[in-house]
C-alpha cells in the first residue's frame, strides 16, 4: 500500500492510502490548504497506525505505577 496526495480542488489537497490494485483504502476526511501539509497529515497517519500495530498484543494493558 502507498499514500497518494491528490489536489481536490484548486487550492485543497488531501491524502489518499491505495492498495497494489491502486483502488482507494483510505481518504482523509480533512482537505488541505497545501500539498505540504496533506503530506504531512498522511505521515503522520501512517506513524499513528505504525505505533497501534506494534501494541497488537492481545493481552489487557497495565494501568498504575508498576
Amino acid at each position: 500500500m502507498q499514500f497518494e496526495i491528490r489536489e481536490r480542488s484548486r487550492s485543497l489537497w488531501s491524502w489518499v492510502l491505495v492498495n497494489e490494485t491502486d483502488e482507494p483504502v483510505l481518504e482523509s476526511r480533512r482537505s488541505f490548504p497545501s500539498r505540504a501539509q496533506a503530506t504531512a497529515a498522511a505521515l503522520a497517519f501512517s506513524q499513528l497506525v505504525s505505533r497501534a500495530g506494534r501494541s497488537l498484543g492481545g493481552g489487557p494493558r497495565q494501568v498504575g505505577f508498576l
